[in-house]
């Protein structure tokens, strides 16, 4: 996406939030650029807050209360009656002071001017003053647009976020910075305007299936309408004592966590007396050796465990660890009912198709290769399961009537996928017909693409749940002495920035800030013994070797093919093969992700690139604590071999 820009901003390293907050206060205090409309009817901005800083609410049905400046009274978020949302001002409400939350965030907002984005940033601050304005004006905030047929918000503006900021301490609040920009201009999941996956989906039409669409929860916040696990982004579960390795019941808003196989993962488990360890490990298919983290951590981790059984299409680092290895069958020999599992996510932003393919086998499993999914299925009928399995399918693929399994029964891997396509489409679009057409697709219509503005449901630009989870882990955490050790102070219902202990280090030897980049060649670890891609790799400057600013190196004396180390405050090093680019931040030292592989058992692989985990710690002070995000900025210095 850079390539086609017409104007790159280089950014110090991990401070995205405060460029983002500075736009935003800029637009919102300075220029009055807001879509006042999309504030109103598809976000929390009207809700109004107490001094404590939650929602103040109705006192018999407990929803939060917004103020309708019509009748100059306060009702429910969701009365029909309210004529006008009032998004700015002051009230009192039986005695008591309130603000719509968009004030409480136009007056935090203040504080990030551009003077002050710009010292943390190093963007200048007439650069960032340019940005907001063109960003603001190119929204187009109050135009339409017509879309076959169907009349939509037209907001050709977008700000957009993948990996590389979630991976910081600050990680959830950078990207709640970068998509306050598309609220405030109304241009999320609208035409010309930011659109994600797909999280409207009307089905195909002569079923209705798949089909989902995000409903409000009690408050009248989206509950996502598909996710790619079973346990949603929100809302968030209550925090409780924990009881697993991750701690992940005391931090309700946190997917997963590193927590699990941190160097100190015994040391919170004894501060929070937890007593279960697992033994025993099934692994599908991933790398965790070289994915999580550190490799000498992850082995000390992995060590822990009794017996390890791995699934692997190729021997690689991780199965080094494991006790068992079974051949997985590759995408060319294996017959699977819903290979773009999941649905959102496979699928391209705006109009278009909706498609649904099966996998089939073009050639039979060499070895004892073996369909993973199947593999399990009847491990799970030999140790007895059988029926809590056939259940938890039904309810994963949504089985009825006659497509239903039934409990007491062991189907064949072939009739699960039949029944599943005839669920999802029809007895008429069964296996064999999916075997001899391949895909079935129809098209998007607007009102699931452009959906927005056609679900009644709103997203928050004010976060009481993230004060609240942080109240809750209070109370938890508190019990256990451990108040002071998880920085409950970013537990807050706005945006903020928090540095990174990267962004801390004042030693001047180490005057470069690390991080990985995805390279676009490969996916992950998986590709790299891929003898084409390698040839690929071998031909791109950038996926083998260890990028810095070309005038900072000059300056350092360094140039392209130089065999350099780089090493961490902490001592941790890697060596590689420099490259001098104009296309980074002065202080950026950028290492494509993933490649050092060192497995004897992927000869093409081996050797290649830097592995860059080595230089990451996995601890309390590397995590985000509200998402339990990875730090992956690490600062280092640079010298010859």
């Amino acid at each position: 996406a850079a390539g086609k820009g017409t104007e790159w901003v280089p950014i110090r390293v991990g401070t995205d939030a405060v460029l983002a907050l500075a736009m935003a206060n800029i637009l919102v205090n300075e220029l009055g650029i807001y879509d006042r409309m999309y504030l109103k009817k598809c976000t929390n901005a009207p809700y109004l807050v107490k001094d404590d800083g939650y929602y103040l609410r109705d006192s018999s049905t407990n929803k939060p209360l917004v103020w309708d400046s019509r009748e100059g009274v306060a009702k429910t978020f969701d009365d029909a009656t309210v004529q006008d949302f009032v998004i700015e001002g002051t009230y009192t409400v039986a005695g008591v002071k309130v603000q719509p939350g968009f004030q409480i965030l136009k007056e935090h907002l203040k504080k990030f001017t551009a003077e002050y984005a710009a010292k943390i940033t190093t963007v200048p601050q007439g650069t960032i003053r340019r940005l907001a304005r063109e960003f603001g004006e190119a929204a187009r905030v109050g135009s339409t647009i017509v879309v076959d047929g169907v009349e939509v918000p037209y907001r050709p503006a977008a700000a957009i976020f993948f990996r590389g900021i979630q991976g910081h301490v600050n990680s959830l609040f950078n990207c709640i910075a970068v998509g306050l920009l598309n609220h405030l201009l109304g241009t999320a999941d609208t035409a010309g305007g930011c659109l994600g996956f797909n999280p409207v989906c009307h089905g195909y039409p002569e079923t209705g299936h798949p089909s989902y669409t995000p409903a409000p929860d009690p408050d009248g916040l989206m509950i996502t309408g598909s996710w790619v696990v079973a346990h949603k982004p929100y809302p968030p579960r209550a925090a409780a004592r924990p009881a697993s390795l991750d701690l992940g019941e005391a931090f309700p808003l946190a997917m997963h966590s590193p927590m699990m196989c941190s160097d100190t993962q015994e040391e919170w488990a004894r501060k929070f007396n937890v007593k279960l360890q697992p033994k025993v490990m099934v692994n599908f298919g991933a790398n965790s050796v070289m994915s999580l983290g550190n490799k000498d951590v992850m082995a000390d981790w992995l060590k822990k465990f009794e017996f390890i059984v791995s699934f692997d299409i190729f021997l690689n680092e991780m199965t080094d660890f494991a006790d068992v290895v079974l051949p997985d069958t590759t995408y060319m020999e294996r017959l699977e009912p819903s290979p773009n599992f999941p649905f959102i996510f496979n699928h391209p932003g705006g109009m278009g198709m909706w498609g649904w393919p099966i996998r089939q086998p073009l050639v039979e499993p060499a070895g004892e290769r073996r369909n993973f999914a199947a593999v399990i299925y009847e491990i799970a009928d030999r140790i007895g399961i059988r029926e809590p399995m056939n259940i938890s399918l039904n309810l994963r693929f949504g089985l009825h009537g006659k497509n239903r399994l039934e409990p007491d029964v062991r189907y064949d891997y072939d009739d699960l996928t039949d029944r599943v396509l005839r669920e999802t489409f029809g007895d008429d679009h069964d296996l064999e017909w999916f075997k001899e057409h391949g895909v079935i697709s129809w098209p998007k219509n607007p009102k699931e693409v452009y959906w927005r503005h056609f679900t009644p449901v709103r997203v928050p630009i004010y976060y009481e749940f993230i004060k609240r989870a942080g109240d809750q882990i209070r109370k938890v955490v508190s019990e256990f002495g451990a108040e002071n050790d998880v920085n409950l102070e970013m537990y807050s219902a706005l945006p903020d920035w928090h540095p990174c202990l990267s962004h801390r280090e004042t030693d001047p030897a180490y005057d470069f800030t690390s991080f990985y980049f995805r390279d676009t060649i490969h996916t992950n670890s998986l590709t790299m013994e891929n003898p084409w891609l390698d040839e690929a790799s071998q031909m791109n400057p950038y996926t083998y070797t260890i990028t810095i600013n070309a005038a900072v190196g000059k300056k350092k004396g360094l140039k392209d093919g130089d065999i350099v180390w780089v090493e961490s405050k902490r001592g941790r090093k890697v060596k590689g093969k420099l490259k001098l680019s104009e296309g980074i931040h002065p202080e950026g030292l950028g290492i494509a992700a993933l490649c050092g592989h060192w497995s004897n058992d992927q000869p093409i692989a081996k050797g290649k690139g830097i592995f860059y985990n080595e230089l990451l710690e996995i601890d309390w002070g590397h995590i985000d604590p509200i998402s339990h995000s990875l730090d992956l900025c690490v600062k280092v210095k640079v010298y010859k071999a």
